[in-house]
């Protein structure tokens, strides 16, 4: 584990909450991540969202500790951390989020020659703009509520109301086109996201399907116990283990 410091550059907003710019020679790959010192308690993990030429960017909430420091701060971190996600040699990346966990998933874009991205939000005014994503990008929208795209949850094929369509049967078909699966959900739904990968997928092969637990990680090294998820197969660490998970193996 490395300790150094990175240089916080600048906030844009980024609605609903701010995009946060930081120098870094050496910045996490996609899904691994740094253990920062804010101020508070306990260290905050910061994945990446975006690549820049001087380091990378974080998207976070109002109200983030990050989005209170001022230009040129510097800030004590460890890392890089942690197994980040696998996806060289795929032409067609599917990518699945809840749309309050998609940041760290949005490095992956531009992973694969082909890429396909379901966000699911409790309703339409909680979906990101559309134009932030690339035009070649093909994307399933899904809401809870029904007010835009699929009929939510993500997991669900029960059978929608009239002039509704459920996103359960086609996300089971995107993941039959998909080379790779990469997924930034809550630990609560992998077990149930888990069953309809392996319904729509016949022998998966190892890395296949990849989840993101994205809990708090405040040791890194493993020794608090505080990021403890449950996988379909058992109990793993995120920040040793993890972050980055493959759902269907162990």
């Amino acid at each position: 584990m490395k300790h150094h410091t990175i240089r916080f550059r600048a906030a844009i907003p980024h609605p609903p909450g701010w995009q946060l710019h930081f120098d870094a020679a050496h910045p996490p790959t996609p899904g691994r991540f740094l253990l920062a010192d804010l101020g508070g308690p306990l260290r905050v993990s910061l994945f990446p969202a975006a690549y820049t030429e001087t380091g990378f960017a974080v998207h976070v909430p109002p109200g983030h500790p990050a989005a209170q420091l001022l230009p040129g701060t510097q800030v004590d971190v460890f890392g890089p951390l942690g197994r980040g996600f696998r996806v060289a040699g795929a032409a067609r990346l599917l990518l699945v989020a809840e749309v309050s966990l998609l940041p760290p998933l949005l490095p992956l874009l531009d992973a694969a020659p082909e890429v396909a991205l379901m966000i699911e939000a409790t309703t339409r005014a909680q979906l990101p703009p559309l134009g932030r994503f690339p035009p070649e990008v093909e994307l399933y929208p899904v809401t809870r509520d029904g007010s835009s795209g699929y009929l939510g949850p993500l997991e669900s094929e029960r059978p929608a109301p009239a002039g509704l369509e459920r996103s359960g049967p086609r996300l089971g078909e995107l993941v039959a086109w998909a080379d790779r699966v990469c997924l930034a959900v809550s630990p609560d739904r992998f077990s149930a996201l888990a069953a309809l990968i392996r319904k729509s997928r016949f022998h998966p092969a190892r890395d296949f399907a990849q989840v993101l637990a994205q809990v708090p990680m405040p040791c890194g090294v493993g020794a608090c116990d505080v990021c403890r998820v449950s996988l379909p197969y058992g109990e793993r660490r995120a920040c040793t283990d993890g972050p980055v998970f493959d759902l269907l193996t162990p």
